[in-house]
């Protein structure tokens, strides 16, 4: 059984590898409702937040995921990424919730990486360190092929 000595070295050095190798950059379209003056909730106040994320991006590694669509021509899969993101990185931006998971709005929330638009699928918390988990995985939905001439 590791002390709890052993678990803070663990965890100091996984954060700092993650400061290497999560270079990859997705850019979270955060939704954010907004108030009128006296408090009422109104639509026409909305907007979205560009994010720049670093992370790392699984493809193809949810191959046995129950998501997946089957097609007979070959198409890609709709559930082909997965971005993987540091605890601590999303704790110091302010990203997580008070439950200490990443504070994102699934039906809302959009992803863009490499020019097309993902939506979440699914996430989980993984590379537990003993009491907490280091990183989350963030399971992306693609929405749209790029056909190179989108704009979001």
């Amino acid at each position: 059984m590791l002390s709890s000595a052993q678990w803070q070295a663990y965890k100091n050095v996984v954060n700092q590898a993650a400061e290497s190798f999560n270079q990859e950059i997705v850019t979270w379209y955060r939704f954010t409702r907004g108030f009128q003056r006296y408090g009422e909730d109104n639509e026409a106040n909305a907007h979205y937040d560009q994010i720049s994320l670093n992370c790392l991006i699984h493809f193809n590694i949810f191959r046995t995921w129950p998501m997946t669509e089957e097609t007979i021509g070959g198409a890609i899969d709709q559930e082909s990424i997965v971005m993987m993101l540091n605890k601590k990185y999303l704790e110091d931006d302010g990203y997580l919730n008070s439950a200490g998971f990443f504070d994102m709005d699934p039906g809302n929330d959009y992803f863009i990486h490499m020019g097309v638009k993902y939506r979440s699928a699914g996430e989980t918390p993984v590379s537990q360190a003993g009491d907490e988990p280091l990183h989350f995985y963030i399971i992306l939905k693609r929405e749209e092929t790029p056909t190179g001439t989108q704009k979001y």
